[in-house]
Formats: structure tokens, C-alpha cells, sequence
């Protein structure tokens, strides 16, 4: 299962031999170049928390901004540079925030500025100019059930239960940035691969992560009013990064059977996002995603869900 997931973006890969980087008037992978965007949305959602003792994050008010040069781009927490750019391909360095942490305290800028689920997922304007490499790996996975998912480890009564152990209890996990390579390839006017290698940058966590994800526009007819995009994808994160945030060592806690030492874990994930342009001004927004987790990180007794999701609808106001 967890090799389907990385092999099935590059057969698509290989089995298109038409891809490229169309950036023709009207292509929905381009956007305008030199323009800052700002937006917001307004709506309700919930990105759901895994970790045990962690509160749900509410999505009620979701700020945009972001910028694309020729070579130089702001995506929310992102920032990158196009060193590499052909029709079919290009390739960035960039970094961003880590958003792991996001899970451990609710303000983190993860939480607020929650990027492609629920903004550009699928927010091209209708008159493109040329190709900005959209999408920048800022996926709101980062964290991001409405309301909870599974419990198997336990119930709401666990916070008060000396059996189990959560997030109130444990030493703090400290921010991260990451750095790395983005690259994506573009399959005609629809379709487009993207991988993401980031490292962490700041030696808090003194690992790396990955994801590979195949995102594709539905061709609905009317592409200058409705939108939809489906993606399907799996982030790496290595055994460095999943002990640090999920493990539990004697500096947590005395109790050795809580003791957990954090290994490598693949996530597949599957997210949609569909938009209906009221006006010049206006869009309808919804966005979902769900994310499954690796028994790497569940069976630390700091998890009490085997996935994590985020759901948004709601309007957005492009300024």
C-alpha cells in the first residue's frame, strides 16, 4: 500500500507522453506574474488534532498572501526560487515552516495561514499570464474530520487518566524550519506531479521529510466560473522527525511503559477542492482533505487517532 502510493505518480509520469507546462491564455495552472494576491476566507471548518490532549482548530477566518516573480515566490509560509524552469518541468529551492509543530499549539502560523486547501487550491485567475510553479508544498497537512476519527487509545476522559499520557505532560516541541528541493512536472493543461524533499534547517528535529502527490483539474466545462481539483499523495517523514515530535523519552515522562521511540512513517493522503466564482470579487470555497497515518506515529501512546483531516466551505474575498 504504501509503495502504490509513490509509484502511481510516476507510471502517470511515464505514460504521458504529452506532458507540459502550458501557460497559453486560459491555461488553469498559470497565474499572473509580478502581482501580489491577497485573500481571505470566510466560512467554517476544523482541522482535526491527533495528538492526545490537543485541541481541534477551528477555521473561521483563513488570510492569503502570496507573490510570484519570475523567479522568486511568497506562498503564506513558503518561500522559494525557481532555479530551473522548461516547458515540461521546474525545479525550486525553498523553505517553510515545519508544520508539525502546528498540532502542539493552536496559533501556530500553520493554523491561520492554511494555504492551498482552502485559497489557491484552485484559485487561478480566469485571464493567466504566464506560469508562477503554483503549489508550493504547503499543503495543510500540515496538520489538517470534522470531528475526530478514530479513538481507539482511549476517550475524551484519557486528559484526566494516569494510564495514558498527553500532550499536557510532555516536555515542549520546539518550531522548525525546513529547507529543500520542489519540483514539478506538468501533464498537458490538467494534471501535474509535484515532489517535495525538505530538510530541517534549524537542527531541532536533525531529520528530513518528503511528498510526492498528483494533483488534476476536472475539466467541468466552464472554467472561468467552477473549479475542481483532486489530489492523491503520501508524505515521508523520517524517524528523526517522527521521535522527536511523537516519541516519548524519560524527559517526558517516568513511566517506562509509556516510553516510545518514534519510527519512519509514509502518509497517504486524498484531498478535493472545488470553487464557484459569484463574482469578480467572490468565490464559494470548499476543500477536504484526509490524511492516514503510519503506524509509526500512531503507535505512540501520544496519538489517539490513526488519521488527521481538515474540511473548509465558506467564501472567499480576493482583494
Amino acid at each position: 500500500m504504501k509503495h502504490f502510493f509513490f509509484l502511481l505518480p510516476i507510471y502517470l509520469l511515464l505514460m504521458s507522453p504529452h506532458s507540459k507546462a502550458n501557460c497559453e491564455e486560459g491555461n488553469e495552472q498559470c497565474i499572473e506574474v509580478g502581482q501580489w494576491d491577497f485573500a481571505v476566507a470566510i466560512g467554517a471548518g476544523v482541522i482535526t488534532n491527533p495528538v492526545r490532549g490537543g485541541d481541534n482548530v477551528p477555521l473561521v477566518l483563513l488570510p492569503y498572501i502570496s507573490y510570484y516573480g519570475d523567479k522568486f515566490f511568497v506562498d503564506n509560509t513558503s518561500l522559494g526560487y525557481t532555479f530551473l524552469e522548461q516547458p515540461r518541468y521546474d525545479v525550486s529551492i525553498v523553505t517553510q515552516l515545519n508544520t508539525e509543530r502546528a498540532y502542539f499549539e493552536r496559533f501556530h502560523p500553520s493554523n491561520i495561514l492554511v494555504s492551498n486547501s482552502f485559497t489557491n487550491e484552485s484559485n487561478a485567475p480566469s485571464n493567466p499570464v504566464t506560469d508562477p510553479h503554483p503549489d508550493t508544498g504547503t499543503d495543510s497537512d500540515e496538520p489538517g474530520d470534522v470531528t475526530g476519527g478514530d479513538n481507539d487509545k482511549g476517550s475524551p476522559d484519557d486528559k484526566q487518566s494516569p494510564d495514558v499520557i498527553t500532550i499536557d505532560d510532555i516536555s515542549k516541541r520546539d518550531w522548525a524550519l525546513d529547507g529543500g528541493i520542489l519540483a514539478h512536472w506538468y501533464f498537458e493543461e490538467y494534471g501535474k506531479l509535484s515532489i517535495l524533499w525538505l530538510h530541517d534547517i534549524t537542527s531541532t528535529y536533525k531529520g528530513h521529510n518528503a511528498r510526492i502527490d498528483y494533483s488534476f483539474n476536472v475539466p467541468l466545462g466552464m472554467p472561468d466560473v467552477a473549479r475542481l481539483k483532486l489530489k492523491i499523495g503520501a508524505e515521508y517523514k523520517d524517524q528523526k522527525l517522527v521521535d522527536y515530535y511523537y516519541g516519548i523519552s524519560s524527559i517526558d515522562t517516568e513511566s517506562e511503559r509509556h516510553l516510545y521511540n518514534g519510527k519512519a512513517a509514509i502518509n497517504p493522503f486524498i484531498s478535493i477542492a472545488f470553487n464557484y466564482r459569484l463574482n469578480e470579487d467572490w468565490q464559494i470555497k470548499f476543500s477536504a482533505k484526509q490524511t492516514w497515518l503510519d503506524s509509526g506515529i500512531t503507535d505512540s501512546p501520544l496519538i489517539d487517532k490513526k488519521y488527521t483531516s481538515n474540511i473548509f466551505i465558506g467564501g472567499l474575498y480576493e482583494f
